[in-house]
């Protein structure tokens, strides 16, 4: 199976960044367990390690653990200023074996980006950019709950998610993955200053994004919102708005983002399996290939199915 490309959009400030955090201190500092949705008994433990790539890639531990916040409790000043993509493996580690289940890149693009997509005069960087966004398997659209609590006029709502330029580039570009996932990532969610309950943050994003979640809806594709935190829940001093030093740093919602799309992609590669396997000679091997894809795929639904961070998915197949 090829890599899953995941890209991250969104204003500068959104989040983009601490998600990678969040994904370090999930996954790469420790297992992350799911339950077995046909053994209540039995428990999966999923880790990432980082693997070698070419070009722009940060890939070795060391840096990709800068990002941590355990590690940078001062995290605020911390902003991406050059496209990277990180290169990740995913394994099913249950028996220590580490049996990997597919490999997962992971695109930041900073958040000026986002002005530049709709801009025709822009450069051959911004281009590059565009092209990955248009190729990619699962598209992360990022919302700082924060900023989106605070907005009172339509116009600060959309400056706060960069709606209208992300809906100018949905609407004039043609994308090349036919089965495309996007997820609106609904990040600090645990911040003291969020107001409003998170169904409120949610209209408020199907609002501003009418158009795009129009053209994914047209295109058959899948959406959902999902809510998450890079630092997690009690960790911030409400006076000062930073990480308490004593704080456990705990993030939620990063681990169903990942699995969702993952199991969306997974699905489309068991989907793509069944139209082949009528034709081929070779059908007993893809038969078997659908059949373990299938497994995987259960032991995910099952933990976004009992998580109570998604706020809107549209049905969840097989």
């Amino acid at each position: 199976m090829q890599d899953i490309k995941i890209s991250m959009l969104g204003v500068s400030g959104s989040g983009k960044t601490a998600f990678l955090s969040g994904i370090c201190d999930t996954f790469i500092s420790g297992n992350i367990e799911v339950k077995d949705s046909r053994n209540d008994d039995r428990s999966h433990l999923f880790k990432i390690l980082p693997y070698m790539a070419e070009n722009m890639s940060e890939t070795s531990i060391g840096d990709v653990r800068r990002y941590s916040i355990r590690n940078n409790r001062n995290f605020t000043s911390v902003n991406t200023e050059n496209t990277k993509k990180y290169m990740l493996n995913l394994f099913d580690d249950t028996y220590s074996t580490s049996e990997p289940l597919c490999g997962v890149s992971f695109i930041d693009y900073k958040g000026g980006f986002v002005e530049n997509l709709v801009n025709e005069k822009s450069g051959d960087e911004v281009k590059d950019v565009r092209n990955e966004l248009l190729a990619s398997n699962v598209l992360l659209i990022f919302a700082d709950a924060i900023r989106l609590s605070a907005a009172e006029t339509a116009g600060e709502i959309s400056a706060a998610l960069g709606s209208d330029d992300i809906n100018t580039f949905f609407n004039t570009n043609q994308f090349m993955n036919k089965n495309m996932t996007v997820l609106f990532v609904l990040t600090k969610d645990d911040a003291p200053d969020v107001t409003g309950d998170s169904e409120l943050l949610a209209d408020r994003i199907r609002h501003a994004f009418e158009t795009t979640i129009r053209i994914i809806e047209r295109n058959g594709w899948t959406y959902g919102i999902i809510r998450t935190s890079a630092v997690g829940r009690n960790c911030v001093d409400p006076a000062t708005n930073r990480i308490t030093p004593d704080a456990e740093i705990v993030p939620y919602g990063i681990d169903s983002v990942l699995f969702y799309s993952i199991y969306r992609t997974v699905s489309e590669e068991v989907t793509a399996l069944h139209l082949r396997i009528s034709d081929m000679e070779n059908a007993s091997m893809l038969t078997k290939m659908s059949r373990e894809y299938r497994n995987k795929m259960k032991i995910l639904k099952t933990q976004l199915e009992e998580t109570d961070l998604v706020l809107r998915f549209i049905r969840i197949p097989y």
